[in-house]
């Protein structure tokens, strides 16, 4: 009986162990369940930085996560540079959209001397409405044909140094026809070009295009600027044709870093100009031009001045104003259109990133 009394105790008493084990192995499994939730895994962090954020962490749809577990912006800038990108503002989240015109003025020789142009008065006159119409609808680039030299002049006088111009007078008084001007206090001049296309009488004449920067959002815009010749010398439909082949080629070689880029003209040809234009390029025009491989597709409306703009940007509200000829201030409409730049989660090569302080977005380096 001592020995099984013993024996019971023993067992007892291993069971007493066990019970105790078994105890601390539920309060374990507890513990770890509450920090499985509490605390994500090594896999969710890396899972939440890989993901599509947007401008905030409940945007990108990542996994809650505790600050302390996500790197610092600093140290997201040190890894995204060997990478190959930068940092940008967050308000480069959401694309700005900037209003774009093409305004053939009817330059000064034509308002003037014996074979003037009747019905309009001379260049001085007419130019102070034509600043007051772009300003009227918010106008920040501007693609002017037939801006002589008299009106790069009063261009200057009036304005000061509100508007950018390229090239103005700087390749001489004959060649300000084809201009580009832009609002100093929403656009920084980078770069500047010109092309050569045939024009009157088969003279290769340059055409500009400038690289602008947005001021408030820091996007860069490749804006070109042509005129085509005109039939009033005699058909000029294979100097049009010759010229828009070498357009074609220019938007091909500017837009080939992925910046957008717009074009803006009096092309003096609709569907001529449209169609060729549309397919070689691949852009769309304003007022809804397209030819991507299934066909071109036309405006039932179509102007021979153009805005076109490449696919990454979004045109709204394009208009062609008559009133500039029913008041006698041009010979042509006032064309204009607003285009909406990609925000930064559309662009290509961008990523965001959750970092401490919320979602930081990496951009190439420009």
């Amino acid at each position: 009986m001592a020995a099984g009394g013993g024996l019971r105790r023993r067992l007892s008493g291993r069971s007493r162990v066990v019970a105790y084990l078994a105890s601390l192995a539920a309060v374990g499994a507890i513990s770890a369940a509450v920090v499985a939730l509490v605390v994500p895994s090594a896999f969710d962090i890396v899972r939440s930085s890989r993901s599509d954020p947007g401008t905030s962490p409940s945007a990108c749809g990542c996994p809650p996560a505790r600050a302390s577990r996500l790197p610092t912006v600093a140290r997201l800038d040190r890894v995204m540079s060997t990478q190959g990108l930068e940092r940008v503002p967050t308000r480069l989240g959401k694309g700005p959209s900037i209003t774009v015109a093409s305004f053939n003025v009817l330059g000064a020789t034509h308002t003037r001397g014996p074979g003037r142009r009747k019905g309009y008065a001379v260049a001085e006159k007419r130019l102070p409405a034509q600043l007051d119409l772009l300003a009227d609808k918010g106008v920040g680039v501007v693609g002017l044909q037939e801006l002589q030299y008299p009106q790069v002049a009063q261009l200057h006088e009036l304005t000061g140094g509100e508007w950018g111009i390229y090239p103005g007078t700087e390749l001489g008084d004959w060649l300000s026809d084809n201009s580009i001007i832009w609002r100093t206090a929403q656009w920084r001049l980078v770069r500047t070009g010109t092309v050569k296309v045939p024009y009157f009488g088969r003279r290769m004449t340059p055409m500009p295009h400038v690289l602008l920067e947005h001021v408030a959002s820091g996007r860069q815009v490749w804006f070109a600027n042509f005129h085509n010749a005109a039939d009033v010398a005699g058909d000029a439909r294979r100097l049009r044709a010759r010229a828009t082949k070498i357009e074609i080629a220019l938007v091909a070689r500017l837009g080939a870093d992925g910046t957008p880029v717009v074009v803006t003209g009096d092309m003096n040809d609709r569907e001529e100009f449209a169609c060729p234009f549309a397919g070689g390029t691949g852009m769309h025009s304003a007022d809804g031009a397209v030819n991507d491989g299934s066909g071109c597709v036309l405006p039932h409306d179509m102007e021979i001045d153009w805005i076109f703009g490449t696919r990454d940007l979004t045109f709204s509200g394009h208009a062609a104003d008559d009133s500039t000829q029913d008041r006698r201030l041009s010979d042509h409409p006032l064309v204009t259109a607003t285009a909406t730049l990609p925000g930064v989660r559309d662009r290509p090569g961008c990523r965001g990133r959750q970092s401490r302080d919320g979602v930081a977005w990496y951009c190439p380096v420009a």
